[in-house]
């Protein structure tokens, strides 16, 4: 690999660093105003729509708020040889959808 090569493969590693803190930081934030409206069973949500107060439509939102977090935590925390591969399967990806013609 040349020099070319690892300096792309670094700002690939910042940039997936770069979303997960993203990602943390805007699933925690959302995360923080969806567990109080979880736990209060008077609180309303919007469903299709419709302003409902059932547990499991705030419960599966607040899950999937939740792993935004998980997500961002996974990208800001992950080892970065799990973030080379990562770099290397976008790259043969990239060469499969779009080789270069010569």
């Amino acid at each position: 690999m040349d020099t070319s090569q690892l300096k792309k493969m670094k700002r690939h590693r910042r940039m997936y660093r770069f979303i997960g803190a993203m990602f943390t930081l805007v699933g925690c934030m959302l995360l923080v105003s969806f567990v109080p409206l979880l736990l209060n069973p008077e609180a309303t949500i919007l469903h299709n729509g419709v302003p409902t107060s059932d547990f499991s439509t705030k419960l599966s939102a607040t899950l999937f708020v939740g792993c935004f977090s998980v997500l961002g935590l996974f990208f800001l925390f992950c080892p970065s040889k799990y973030l080379n591969k990562l770099f290397v399967w976008r790259q043969s990806l990239m060469a499969t959808i779009f080789p270069r013609r010569r």
